[in-house]
């Protein structure tokens, strides 16, 4: 519906303006298409793509090892990019993929005010 809609928009648009945040994207865990996303590269259904697939992997690992059947967070280091994978609050199924610059943002920092923005859910609700 529409008020969802804007209300996804507005948090990928959030994560975006975070320090060192080239991308983000809120994708269906399912099928891995994208519902809000902003940024420029890549694409959001590429980058839908590609978190449906990592989640899908540590999902996988982790019934393996008898940790969780919840969908997973995560944060991954790689070369010259951080990406943060976690579920988007109030919204069963859907997942939230950051891209960050490994120069320019803070891993840390950037996962606990992706976490404060959990409050635009939190006030939506009690709207």
């Amino acid at each position: 519906d529409a008020p969802t809609a804007e209300l996804l928009l507005r948090y990928v648009q959030q994560v975006h303006k975070l320090n060192g945040v080239l991308d983000a994207c809120v994708f269906d865990a399912s099928s891995g298409r994208s519902v809000a996303h902003a940024g420029s590269a890549p694409d959001a259904d590429l980058l839908g793509s590609v978190g449906s697939g990592l989640l899908a992997s540590l999902t996988r690992a982790a019934l393996r090892l008898a940790l969780t059947a919840e969908l997973p967070e995560a944060a991954v280091t790689l070369d010259a990019r951080h990406l943060v994978l976690r579920p988007v609050p109030r919204h069963p199924g859907l997942m939230l993929q950051a891209v960050l610059d490994k120069q320019h943002a803070n891993l840390t920092l950037a996962r606990l005010q992706i976490q404060r923005l959990d409050e635009l859910f939190d006030e939506a609700a009690g709207a």
